[in-house]
């Protein structure tokens, strides 16, 4: 019975997706979305138009999707005769759904808002209201709404999925029929060939393949035919494309519990920890015994962590592992966790609690009560404790791994891309601070004609960032990073680091620290300074920055001075997390940056920040303020084994000089935030 009332609330029609990604039919929306984490890519062809488009949901709740579309045969008016080609629009859309039907009032329709195209030039700006009602029994759906903006007045959908129950690919084949209402006629932005409608009755058909594949095809405007194919993939709750079969089963055996003496050395017992530590993704850097009063000696050790991301997931391996092998005669064992050279938290458990633990008796909950995260103790000194075990870092390890940079809306071509690899050592000098030396190779470009100059909307501050493509021309073949950093636990939740380096291909300098971040703390401060200096585009030297001036581009001495005091929050209901910097920026504007994102279950992170300051950056007449979005993920995702690594890809809506700044090194708040994160799905 209860499998039958999971299914009953579970049962939901095939999806229908709009030619924008959103949830919908053909053109129209309906209230209805995707689950959250689910990223979608699609190209959509929508005669006079080319579709590009790009959604994410943010929420069960929230949906956004780009879009990018393509006026074909028309001319861009402005870089059309230079090579840009057709004229494009960029767009944003958002849906807010009030009411979904798992919300807890199945009789009730699905309801949603939405703006389409609220950002930038607003071509095709809209907003809706719109309902959508499931009826399950008759495999049918039905949508009315209303627009205003280039949806105009009433609309509505039907979607039929007549196969739905089928145990076969075609179940997720839908017939559909919408009521079109965008005002073709009088929108001023439409493309010339757009405008005639025969009628607003658009019929089609949406094909949902392995729950990844959609393929739609309709009429359109009763004049012309439309099509589109579209991925969608939950990378918010994914597992993985692959099992990890490569991770190590769990610590069961052998179990030693002998204590320490004449049948266990202590040379055997550090020995047979450290190989169990390894076995399981840790590599044991420091073990101490230190005697104690009460006639039972205390375990000191430090560990670095070199597989997981999860911090529960560490938990739970090196308590079994403890519980198998602490001698019997200990009291205490410390366990120190160190990543990225900095000291992060430890764990201090007792032996009787271990020993229940091994045994079964005492759960991983009861256990995070008795033994929580804590700060970290300081290393024994020679006159605290017995050295066991000591190994050094590694003072060089070699890393491998490709980049992609892309460019939109260039004049020379609407996309430009560059790919290639990075590569370098990295690892610690006198077992202390840390270096890393980093080159990459560009194999590929597309930008040898791409300008770094905005001639449309010139830049009329110092040009700290538009000039980047700069460097990109320049060579092949660049010295990217070149820094040391040396990173302390100053106790009590406060830590702190010091860089000097090559910090990017851009920037180089000096770079100071501090951070308030105690382990059982939801929110963080930080304090960071630097004094930076620009690099010329070949080799390793300096230069002075350019201006846009009344007699043309002048050259000015330049040492960037950026500094910012910075707040951290995490909601971790919603598993959000936000931050505010308010300071300098590179162009010595001053103002504050806001930045939030989301942390799925399966690592996934999507985040957007918008930057205001003082300075005048005016694009399209209108004031510029810095904004993009943000994406990073595990590479495990794509692996049969975890990884502690992760890739990202960052995008600014326009590349400017107002509320840059530039990297300063291994920032403290993500390597503690990874390093105590533990994936926690979303409830909302």
């Amino acid at each position: 019975m209860v499998h039958l009332i999971d299914q009953k609330i579970n049962d939901r029609l095939p999806l229908v997706v709009n030619y924008l990604m959103q949830g919908g039919y053909f053109n129209m929306p309906s209230a209805r979305t995707f689950d959250a984490g689910v990223f979608g890519f699609g190209y959509a062809y929508l005669p006079p138009y080319r579709l590009w488009g790009l959604g994410f949901q943010f929420f069960d709740h929230l949906e956004a999707t780009g879009s990018y579309w393509i006026y074909h045969g028309i001319r861009e008016g402005n870089f059309g005769h230079l090579g840009f080609g057709d004229d494009a629009e960029r767009a944003a859309n958002v849906k807010f759904i009030l009411l979904r039907g798992k919300d807890g009032f199945p009789i009730l329709p699905h309801f949603a808002v939405g703006w389409n195209d609220f950002l930038g030039s607003c071509r095709f700006r809209s907003f809706y209201a719109v309902a959508t009602k499931e009826f399950l029994s008759w495999d049918l759906e039905a949508t009315v709404g209303w627009g205003q903006g280039r949806i105009q007045g009433f609309f509505g959908g039907l979607a039929w999925s007549p196969l739905r129950h089928s145990k076969y690919f075609w179940k997720g084949l839908t017939l559909a029929a919408e009521y079109d209402a965008n005002n073709y006629k009088r929108h001023s932005s439409e493309h010339p060939s757009g405008k005639t409608v025969n009628s607003r009755i658009n019929l089609g058909v949406q094909l949902k393949a392995w729950d990844l594949f959609r393929l739609s095809a309709s009429t359109i405007r009763g004049d012309d035919w439309a099509a589109s194919l579209g991925i969608n993939y939950n990378l918010g709750s994914t597992k993985g494309l692959f099992p990890k079969i490569y991770d190590p089963p769990i610590y069961r055996t052998p179990i030693d519990t002998e204590p320490l003496g004449h049948l266990r050395t202590e040379r055997e017992f550090a020995q047979e920890l450290a190989y169990a530590l390894k076995e399981q993704g840790f590599d044991l850097y420091t073990l101490y015994l230190i005697p104690d009063a009460k006639g039972k000696d205390r375990i000191w050790m430090k560990i670095i962590n070199v597989r997981y991301r999860e911090e529960r997931e560490v938990r739970s391996r090196v308590e079994n592992v403890l519980a198998s092998l602490a001698p019997s005669n200990i009291s205490t064992v410390t366990m120190v966790v160190e990543a990225d050279g900095l000291v992060v938290h430890e764990y201090r458990f007792r032996i009787e609690d271990l020993r229940k633990y091994g045994e079964g008796q005492l759960g991983e909950a009861e256990f995070q009560v008795i033994a929580p995260l804590k700060e970290a103790s300081s290393q024994p000194s020679q006159y605290e404790g017995t050295l066991l075990f000591k190994r050094k870092k590694p003072r060089w390890l070699l890393t491998f791994r490709p980049w992609l940079r892309s460019f939109f809306g260039s004049s020379k071509g609407k996309f430009k891309y560059e790919v290639g690899f990075g590569f370098g050592p990295e690892g610690y000098l006198f077992d202390q601070i840390y270096y890393c030396l980093w080159g990459t190779y560009t194999a590929s470009s597309s930008t040898q004609n791409l300008s770094d100059r905005d001639f449309l909307n010139p830049s009329r501050i110092i040009n700290v960032r538009t000039d980047t493509i700069r460097y990109n021309q320049a060579n092949s073949f660049h010295v990217d990073q070149a820094y040391v950093q040396k990173s302390w636990n100053m106790g009590q939740g406060w830590f702190s680091r010091l860089a000097l380096g090559y910090f990017e291909t851009a920037y180089a300098g000096v770079s100071l620290e501090t951070l308030y971040f105690p382990v059982d703390f939801n929110w963080a401060i930080g304090f960071e300074v630097a004094n930076l200096y620009k690099r010329t585009y070949y080799g390793v030297g300096f230069q002075d920055v350019r201006k846009l001036t009344d007699i043309g581009y002048q050259y000015f001495p330049y040492i960037g001075l950026q500094y910012f005091a910075e707040l951290y929050y995490q909601y971790k209901p919603f598993s959000l997390d936000f931050k505010i910097s308010a300071g300098q920026f590179l162009a010595r504007d001053k103002g504050i940056r806001f930045e939030g994102g989301r942390t799925f279950e399966s690592g996934l992170r999507v985040g957007l920040w918008y930057t205001l300051t003082n300075a005048n950056d005016v694009v399209n007449n209108s004031r510029y303020y810095d904004k993009g979005f943000s994406i990073t993920m595990p590479l495990d995702i794509f692996l049969n084994k975890t990884s502690r690594s992760r890739i990202g890809y960052a995008m600014s809506a326009w590349l400017r000089d107002c509320g840059a700044r530039a990297a300063t090194g291994k920032q403290l708040y993500p390597t503690l935030y990874w390093e105590r994160y533990n994936g926690e799905p979303g409830i909302f």
